[in-house]
C-alpha cells in the first residue's frame, strides 16, 4: 500500500517537531488518513493535522477532520467533558484538515481525526496522550 507523503512542520502549518503519528482506519482496517502530532517546546503548544492516504483518496475532496483537546486531567473524561481547550477543523479537503493547536505543556492531550472516502468513514481518537 502506498501512503501520502510524510508530514513536515512547514508543509502543514504546525510549529515545532513531529512527536507522534496515529492511524485513522475504517472498521475494516483500511487506513484512510494519518494524524500527525507536533509539539513546539518554545511555546508549549501541541498541533495536529489529519492527512489523507492514497487509500483514503489523497488528492480528492472528501470530508476530513482534525481535532485536538487540552485535557484538565489524565482520564478520557477530563479530555472530553473537562477539556480546557478544544480546537477542530472539518471540511471537504483534498489533502489534510488542520492545523489545529492548543496549549499543552503540563497537560495531557486528546487527538482525533476522520476521513470519508467513497461513502466509507474512518475515524479514530487517541488519548489522553503525552501527559
Amino acid at each position: 500500500m502506498v501512503f501520502a507523503p510524510a508530514a513536515s512542520a512547514a508543509g502543514y502549518g504546525c510549529a515545532g517537531s513531529e512527536i507522534d503519528t496515529y492511524p485513522v482506519k475504517t472498521s475494516g482496517g483500511t487506513q484512510y488518513a494519518t494524524i500527525h502530532l507536533f509539539y513546539d517546546s518554545s511555546t508549549g503548544n501541541n498541533c495536529a493535522v489529519t492527512v489523507a492516504t492514497t487509500a483514503g483518496g489523497y488528492g480528492t475532496s472528501e470530508t476530513t477532520m482534525a481535532s485536538i483537546s487540552e485535557c484538565s486531567g489524565t482520564t478520557l473524561t477530563s479530555c472530553v467533558g473537562g477539556a480546557i481547550t478544544r480546537k477542530a477543523d472539518a471540511g471537504s479537503y483534498q489533502y489534510y484538515a488542520g492545523p489545529v493547536s492548543v496549549p499543552g505543556a503540563g497537560h495531557c492531550i486528546l487527538v482525533s481525526g476522520s476521513r470519508t472516502h467513497n461513502g466509507v468513514v474512518a475515524g479514530n481518537q487517541y488519548g489522553p496522550v503525552h501527559c
